[in-house]
């Protein structure tokens, strides 16, 4: 969100923000950027406080307060003065198996509504009691205005408000996360090679055959209350690179790479065109301002888009190749300004996504027991580069476009070529290993 207009309360969209509302209004009844936040807790829990806490975050931070308001003119803004849906609702008297599935459908009849359009806040939140000590709290809201890191930082000031509330103390903003810079930003060489030229090959990794982690089904539910199915047209595919992400890692000591530049790399050397001449693949990335480096002082919406080039179709180097793409992701997320994104790339890759904080509550009675992000981007394939020493990933796809099989093919060979990447010689050229991809 950049300058204000005159109308008090009202902020421009930036680029990206404007780019992303096109594509929720082309493909209405898909949940497309509507995202969700799951946490599971178990133990003594106070709702009034805890729902106290979270109106307590909403004064604070105008991006939980806003909505897009459409103009005379066809243009829109962004209007910061509504006050946020909260729910309770209590479960307990239903079983367990129907309690999932109705919370699934839930949440996919939610998404595939869409929030409103009218200026309301683009944030809806529900508390469910699901046991005596067992708790579910839901939040869904526009990636229009909250962005994954931004929704990490809700969710670790969150707790810690609830738990100045309790100890009746005036609530403070929490530690936010650190900016996932081992992704994005150049690590400090191991040592310095004598030449790119010269230097030896990094050694192969391992790659022992790994077996897909089984998606998870929900119980069966019996026909007399088996709820109303609506599904919204995207699922999602987890996928750790395990010996390739270590090999990746070093890789990027030796040579002073970006890890997530490889990555991307591999991405477009498994999607190499785009249909209709359209770009392949687009980068997005959490925007880091200068003069603020590690953490942000206020959630919102801040994330950036960056075309990434084909693949060259010449004979052409592969680590200089790597550096290049290295330069575009560093540049994109210092730069002050977001670049605004075509949209219409067939697949994005998305990097420096926070991971979901699990803030040890056992002094108040309470522990998380699962905190999950669940987030649906409009192109018919995004790779999401995910927290982790092992670089876990996960592929969204769109089944209207994708299927599951081809989804689960493609992140098996992504582990596979990144661990080729990683092993291949300072000579190697960026066409020997696309012809094997």
């Amino acid at each position: 969100m950049s300058t204000k207009t005159e109308e008090p309360g009202t902020e421009h969209l930036s680029p990206f923000q404007a780019g992303l509302l096109a594509q929720v209004r082309r493909r209405p009844g898909t949940g497309v950027y509507v995202d969700h936040v799951l946490i599971g807790l178990t133990g003594t829990l106070h709702p009034c406080v805890l729902a106290e806490a979270w109106r307590e975050l909403t004064c604070r931070h105008t991006a939980l307060r806003a909505g897009i308001r459409d103009h005379a003119d066809g243009s829109a803004a962004c209007r910061s003065d509504g006050r946020p849906t909260w729910r309770a609702v209590d479960w307990r008297a239903t079983r367990e198996s129907v309690r999932e599935a109705r919370l699934r459908e839930r949440l996919d009849r939610e998404r595939a509504h869409g929030l409103p359009l009218d200026g309301t806040p683009l944030s809806r939140t529900l508390l469910m009691r699901c046991g005596e000590q067992d708790w579910t709290l839901a939040w869904r809201f526009s990636r229009l205005v909250v962005d994954q890191w931004s929704a990490a930082v809700v969710v670790a000031e969150l707790f810690e408000t609830y738990r100045a509330l309790l100890a009746g103390r005036c609530p403070k903003p929490a530690t936010v996360p650190r900016y996932p810079d081992g992704l994005t930003a150049r690590p400090a060489p191991a040592r310095t090679p004598r030449s790119r030229a010269a230097g030896g090959p990094v050694p192969a990794p391992g790659l022992p055959a790994q077996a897909l982690p089984p998606a998870r089904r929900l119980p069966p539910v019996p026909d007399d209350e088996r709820p109303v199915h609506h599904a919204t047209p995207f699922d999602a595919v987890d996928l750790d690179l395990g010996a390739s992400a270590a090999a990746l890692r070093r890789m990027c000591r030796t040579h002073g790479m970006v890890p997530a530049a490889v990555l991307h790399a591999a991405w477009l050397m498994l999607r190499p065109s785009g249909a209709g001449g359209r770009p392949a693949c687009e980068a997005v990335l959490p925007r880091r301002p200068a003069g603020q480096p590690g953490t942000w002082d206020a959630v919102g919406s801040r994330e950036t888009a960056v075309t990434l080039p084909a693949v060259p179709d010449v004979p052409r180097p592969l680590l200089p190749w790597l550096d290049e793409l290295s330069g575009r992701l560093t540049d994109a997320v210092g730069s002050a300004h977001g670049v605004p994104g075509a949209g219409t790339a067939d697949s994005a890759v998305f990097a420096g996504e926070a991971e979901l904080p699990r803030p040890d509550l056992l002094d108040l009675g309470l522990k998380v027991t699962s905190a999950h992000y669940d987030a649906r981007p409009h192109h018919a394939l995004a790779l999401h580069i995910r927290p982790g020493q092992d670089l876990p990933v996960r592929l969204t796809y769109d089944r209207t476009r994708t299927s599951r099989s081809t989804a689960e093919r493609l992140t098996a060979r992504l582990r596979d070529l990144v661990g080729v990447l990683a092993a291949a010689s300072p000579r190697t050229t960026v066409a020997e290993l696309g012809a094997g991809a």
